[in-house]
């Protein structure tokens, strides 16, 4: 069961990495790496509290982590950081 775990997230990750790349510059497999660890978080989060405070929040990370890529100039290491604030409501 591990190594077929191991085997999706690696083809999930491929997957993304191949995906940021048409989206926006720089370099896609740290924004898919990201990606995956928000999906991780929300996944678990779900679990334990309310989803859909859970889902709110991982779509604002997913709009964060895209915004980054396709505003020239931004900030490249962190989807948060230089991201413009959420305007869900």
């Amino acid at each position: 069961v591990h190594r077929r775990v191991l085997a999706h997230r690696e083809w999930f990750l491929g997957a993304l990495t191949e995906l940021f790349a048409q989206v926006g510059d720089g370099l896609a497999g740290p924004a898919a790496r990201h990606f995956v660890m928000l999906r991780d978080g929300a996944m678990a989060g779900g679990c334990l509290s309310d989803p859909e405070v859970v889902s709110e929040t991982f779509l604002d990370g997913v709009e964060g982590l895209l915004w980054s890529r396709s505003v020239p100039g931004a900030p490249r290491g962190s989807a948060g950081r230089g991201a413009p604030p959420a305007t869900r409501t």
